[in-house]
């Protein structure tokens, strides 16, 4: 595993806890129960202030979870090309 993957995947679990602790973080939960927390939340949000059926938002709130896991991602990779030696695409 090069210096570019394991920064990208570094930054990925950062944004993924970041985006956890801004939804769930005011919450009285333990911090293990805060992604369930955090995804449900979400999934109420999109029910409830966008009026859609709860399939519906169970999909679009993984698809945000996924969304933010893959941005972050390609912007650790980016960072880890900075400290890394070769020049790789």
């Amino acid at each position: 595993m090069n210096i570019r993957v394991l920064i990208g995947l570094i930054v990925t679990f950062i944004g993924l806890f970041a985006m956890v602790y801004l939804i769930a973080g005011g919450a009285q939960f333990p911090i293990y129960q805060w992604p369930k927390e955090a995804y449900l939340g979400l999934v109420f949000s999109v029910v409830w202030g966008g009026g859609v059926a709860a399939s519906v938002a169970y999909f679009f709130s993984a698809l945000v979870f996924v969304t933010v896991a893959v941005v972050c991602y390609a912007i650790g990779y980016k960072i880890g090309g900075l400290f890394s030696s070769k020049s790789e695409a």
